[in-house]
C-alpha cells in the first residue's frame, strides 16, 4: 500500500511537472520575466510644425520625467530630500512625496514632468532605488508666442487640445514604442539590459502657408495700435489674393491685468461680430452685377430715413443731395447703400451675401469656428431687413470678411482661405494639400469696377490713413456697433461699443495681397472709433514688411493718390 501511495504521488508530480514544462511553461516564464523585468513607453516624436518657409514655429525637444515607486523606496528621508535639492521643489511638495513613500500606497507617483535634461540625467546617475527617470518630449514655440492663436497647444501629454494642433492631432501624433530592462532586487537596473521592444514611428510634419516674418510684424503691429488707443483687443488677416493661403492670422487681447497679449485663442475665426460698412461691397458689387446700377447711378439720398419702425441715418448729416452709386461707397452712406440693396432686391441681396461667404464656416474648420449670424432673407423683420445692406443685424469672423473682400481683389471668385499647404510624411515625402475651391460670385467687369471705387475710398473717402507710399491701396473701412447683453448696443455707462475694420488689398491696379485689421472696442466718444482711425493705421504699417517679404512691386505706370 505504501509503494501504491508513494507511486501515486511520484507520478501526480512527474505530470505536474511535464504541465510546467510544456502547457504552463510559458506563462510562467512571462510571470518570473515580470519579477526582474521592466517595461517603459518610448513617446513617439510629435510631428513639427513649420512656416512656408521652412521656418519652425512648434517643435518637440527633448526633455526628462522623474517618478518614484514608494514601494522600492529605501530610504523615504533622504529620497525625498535628495530628488527636492535637483528638482527644486518646495517644502509642500517634497512633504507630499515623503508621505507617499511611507505609506506606500500607490506603485506609481509622478515627481516632476519634463524638466531639463542636465537635470534629469544628473538625478539618474544617482541610481536612486525605486526612483525612475525617463525620456519625454516637451513641446515649444521657437518665435515665442508668434503664431501662437493659430497653433494652438498641447497638453502635458502631448496630445493636442487647441488649435491646429488640436485639428491635425491624429497626423502630429506617431505610434509610441517600448522599451525592456532587467533590475535587481530593490528596483535597480542591470546595466546592458536595456532593448528597445518595439520602435516608435513619429508623427508627420506640417508645413503651413504662414510666413513667420509676416505673422511677427502683423502681431507686433496689433499690439502696438492696440495699447496705444485703450482697444480691447484686434485681429488681422493677411491673404494671398490668387490661392487663397494665408500669410498671417493674428489675435490680442487685453488680459484682466491691461496687459495687451497675443491670445491663445484664434479670435479671427472663432469670434463673430457685425461688419459694418465692409459689407456695403457686397451690396455694391451686387447691385453692379445684377445690372440694376452703375457707378454713375445717381440716387438723391437723404441724411435719414423711416425704415419700419426706426429712423435710420447716414454717420453725418447733409442735405437731401444727389449721390451716385460711386460717392455712396466713398462716403459710407448707409441710406444710400439700403438705396442700392433695394434694387437688387432682399432676396436676391440675400443670395449675394451667401455666395460671398458670409453665413457659413469657411473651408480651414478651424477647432471652435464660428459660422457667424445670417438669417434668412424672409426670416428678417423691420429694419433689419434692409440694415444688412451696411452691415448691421449681420455678423462675421475676420476670416469670412477678409475672404469676401478678396472676393473683389480677385476679379469676383471667391477663393477658399487656406492655413495648411502641405505634410511631410514619415519617409520624408512632401505632399500637397489640395487646392482651395473656388467659385464666381461676380463678373470680372463688375469686380474691376468695384475695385476701382474702393480705390477712391483710400485716396479721397473714409480710408485716408491707409494710404502706403508708392502704392495705390482699394479698400472699406467699416465702424459696427456690438450687441450687449443689456440687448442693446450701448453698455452700462451708455456708450456705445465700437468694433472697427479696414480691408485691403493692393496694389490696387493689379491686387495681390488682401489685408483686414478689425480694432475691438476702441474708445468710444474718440475719433480712433472709426475704421478708418482705428484699423486704417495698421494696415499702413503692415504693408511695407509684406511688400518686402513678398517682393510686390508697384505696376509701371503707377499713379499715387496725391499725384491725382
Amino acid at each position: 500500500m505504501v509503494l501504491v501511495v508513494l507511486v501515486l504521488i511520484l507520478a501526480t508530480v512527474l505530470v505536474r511537472v511535464g504541465r510546467l514544462q510544456t502547457s504552463e511553461g510559458e506563462t510562467l516564464r512571462a510571470e518570473g520575466a515580470q519579477q526582474w523585468t521592466r517595461r517603459s513607453t518610448i513617446t513617439a516624436d510629435r510631428g513639427n510644425i513649420f512656416d512656408r518657409n521652412g521656418e519652425e514655429l512648434a517643435v518637440s525637444v527633448p526633455a526628462r520625467t522623474v517618478s518614484i515607486n514608494p514601494e522600492l523606496i529605501e530610504n523615504p528621508q533622504a529620497t525625498a530630500d535628495t530628488l527636492a535639492s535637483i528638482l527644486h521643489l518646495s517644502p509642500e511638495r517634497r512633504d507630499e512625496l515623503l508621505k507617499e513613500m511611507i505609506e506606500q500606497d500607490r506603485g506609481f507617483v509622478y515627481v516632476a514632468r519634463q524638466v531639463d535634461v542636465a537635470v534629469g540625467d544628473q538625478l539618474e546617475a544617482l541610481n536612486l532605488a525605486g526612483v525612475d527617470v525617463i525620456s519625454e518630449d516637451k513641446r515649444i514655440l521657437p518665435g515665442g508666442d508668434t503664431g501662437r492663436s493659430v497653433i494652438g497647444r498641447t497638453d502635458i501629454d502631448g496630445i493636442g487640445t487647441a488649435g491646429l494642433e488640436l485639428q491635425y492631432n491624429d497626423l502630429l501624433t506617431g505610434s509610441d514604442g517600448e522599451t525592456s530592462r532587467e533590475v535587481a532586487p530593490g528596483g535597480r537596473s542591470i546595466a546592458g539590459t536595456e532593448s528597445v521592444s518595439i520602435t516608435p514611428v513619429p508623427g508627420d510634419d506640417l508645413i503651413l502657408t504662414l510666413d513667420r516674418s509676416i505673422q511677427f510684424a502683423t502681431e507686433e503691429a496689433l499690439l502696438r495700435r492696440v495699447a496705444e488707443i485703450q482697444a480691447r483687443g484686434g485681429t488681422a488677416i493677411v491673404m494671398d489674393n490668387d490661392t487663397g493661403e494665408i500669410y498671417a492670422m493674428a489675435s490680442v487681447r487685453r488680459d484682466d491685468a491691461g496687459v495687451v497679449e497675443i491670445t491663445s485663442g484664434n479670435f479671427a475665426a472663432v469670434d463673430a461680430y457685425e461688419p459694418g460698412s465692409v459689407a456695403k461691397v457686397i451690396t455694391i458689387a451686387a447691385g453692379i452685377n445684377e445690372g440694376v446700377v452703375t457707378a454713375d447711378t445717381s440716387f438723391v439720398v437723404p441724411w435719414r430715413k423711416e425704415y419700419g419702425d426706426d429712423l435710420l441715418k447716414d454717420s453725418h448729416q447733409h442735405p437731401d443731395e444727389a449721390m451716385t452709386v460711386e460717392q455712396i461707397l466713398v462716403a459710407s452712406s448707409n441710406i444710400g447703400t439700403i438705396m442700392v440693396q433695394q434694387e437688387v432686391g432682399r432676396e436676391r441681396h440675400w443670395e449675394y451675401m451667401r455666395e460671398f461667404g458670409l453665413g457659413e464656416p469657411t473651408a480651414l474648420d478651424f477647432p471652435g469656428e464660428s459660422t457667424g449670424i445670417l438669417k434668412n432673407w424672409d426670416e428678417l423683420w423691420g429694419s433689419e431687413r434692409v440694415t444688412v445692406a451696411y452691415g448691421q443685424g449681420v455678423s462675421s469672423t475676420s476670416i469670412q470678411l477678409a475672404a469676401a473682400v478678396n472676393t473683389i481683389a480677385n476679379g469676383g471668385t471667391y477663393v477658399a482661405p487656406l492655413l495648411v499647404k502641405s505634410t511631410i510624411d514619415r519617409a520624408g515625402n512632401i505632399i500637397d494639400r489640395p487646392a482651395s475651391t473656388t467659385q464666381e460670385v461676380v463678373s470680372p467687369t463688375t469686380a474691376k469696377i468695384v475695385q476701382q471705387m474702393m480705390a477712391e475710398v483710400v485716396c479721397r473717402g473714409t480710408a485716408k490713413y491707409a494710404q502706403v507710399d508708392g502704392f495705390n491701396v482699394a479698400g472699406k473701412t467699416g465702424t459696427g456697433l456690438k450687441a450687449q447683453p443689456n440687448g442693446t448696443y450701448q453698455n452700462a455707462a451708455g456708450e456705445y461699443v465700437y468694433y472697427a475694420s479696414f480691408v485691403g488689398f493692393f496694389p490696387a491696379e493689379d491686387p495681390q495681397v488682401t489685408v483686414l485689421v478689425s480694432i475691438d472696442e476702441p474708445p468710444a466718444g474718440d475719433i480712433n472709433r472709426f475704421g478708418g482711425t482705428a484699423a486704417g493705421p495698421v494696415f499702413a504699417e503692415l504693408a511695407p514688411t509684406v511688400v518686402h517679404e513678398l517682393g510686390i512691386q508697384p505696376p509701371a505706370d503707377t499713379v499715387p493718390c496725391g499725384t491725382k
